[in-house]
């Protein structure tokens, strides 16, 4: 049967919305491997128009809310906690559990920040759920709330997909989920963009060669100790990104 990979939207966005601006992505990993995907919609409906966190703030500014509008969380003003977030995960261990198990995430923007700490959430919400496979975050960042340093490192293969003209999420909140991840386990990539899901031909080589090298790795066992599990000549192959 084929895989089966999880999308978290971003904030202002809905399981609808992420499923149609990620179709050039869906499209080139069906066509790799025939990936089912899986486009849950947060509970959280949104109608607060100017959000405390600046990030959230902008996305509103430049998205718009509407009736179709959700996050993941909201953003006390006063306290800095993400309100909302526990019932997230309730709805995540339900969703999971239903349509599961899946092989990775794809995030983009809070719903990046919402993969990465599924990455180490996920076997406390279902202990019988394999460890995901990889995360794919398009302009993620790490919380930086006590109550959330336990979902930190993240030793799970992941991708970091970064717009170098990024307005929305700031490179300096980026490179902190980046910091946050194991360095043997993870890969960054820029693309020329800014805060959007790139659909270029380039990104889509550097996305779907990622997923299937951490595909393939998982099935053959851990890689040999100074292997990330990435060919340099792959990588130059499928794209011109930055491995650090």
């Amino acid at each position: 049967m084929p895989g089966k990979i999880l999308y978290l939207h971003g904030y202002t966005q809905s399981g609808e919305l992420f499923y149609k601006k990620t179709s050039a992505l869906r499209k080139s990993l069906q066509k790799a491997d025939k990936f089912e995907a899986f486009f849950p919609t947060a509970p959280i409906r949104l109608s607060v128009p100017d959000p405390a966190d600046p990030e959230e703030r902008a996305s509103v500014q430049s998205q718009g809310i509407d009736e179709d509008s959700y996050g993941w969380w909201t953003k006390d003003s006063i306290t800095g906690a993400f309100v909302g977030i526990d019932k997230s995960w309730g709805f995540l261990k339900e969703y999971i559990e239903k349509e599961g198990p899946f092989e990775g995430v794809v995030g983009f923007s809070q719903g990046a920040a919402m993969a990465g700490m599924l990455c180490t959430e996920l076997p406390t919400l279902l202990p019988e759920h394999p460890p995901l496979k990889f995360a794919v975050l398009y302009s993620g960042f790490r919380s930086t709330l006590a109550e959330h340093e336990h979902n930190y490192p993240i030793k799970t293969k992941t991708l970091h997909v970064l717009g170098s003209v990024d307005t929305i999420v700031s490179e300096e909140r980026s490179m902190a989920l980046w910091e946050a991840c194991d360095k043997d386990t993870r890969t960054m990539y820029t693309h020329p963009g800014g805060h959007f899901v790139p659909s270029s031909k380039e990104s889509l080589g550097v996305v779907t060669g990622f997923v299937l090298a951490a595909e393939k790795e998982s099935e053959v066992g851990e890689a040999e100790d100074g292997d990330d599990g990435w060919e340099d000549d792959e990588f130059d192959v499928i794209g011109g990104g930055t491995k650090l």
